[in-house]
């Protein structure tokens, strides 16, 4: 008989303090997001979790490269994102 273990899920890469499946994943997978700070965390996340398809994704196309080669680069390590101060944006912003 299978045990029901409760796992908890990792913290999520962006530094929000809140697990990934409650902040990033649910960008990763194809939900729309809400905010420019909200979109720069998910591209944070995807860089540290080698997401390149979501960064592909996400890039405008004007300056998109064709890949970025994550699957490969064993070099760089990530040490955390700091926002320091965010504004909510008005009718004329993009994100």
């Amino acid at each position: 008989m299978a045990k029901n273990l409760k796992t908890h899920s990792p913290s999520c890469p962006c530094g929000s303090n809140r697990t990934y499946d409650n902040c990033c994943q649910p960008y990763h997978n194809g939900l729309v997001v809400p905010t420019a700070v909200a979109l720069m965390r998910s591209r944070y996340s995807a860089y540290v979790l080698r997401l390149e398809g979501y960064l592909l994704k996400t890039w405008h196309p004007d300056t998109r490269p064709d890949h970025l080669g994550l699957e490969n680069d064993t070099q760089t390590k990530w040490l955390g994102l700091s926002v320091k101060r965010h504004e909510l944006g008005g009718p004329d912003c993009a994100i």
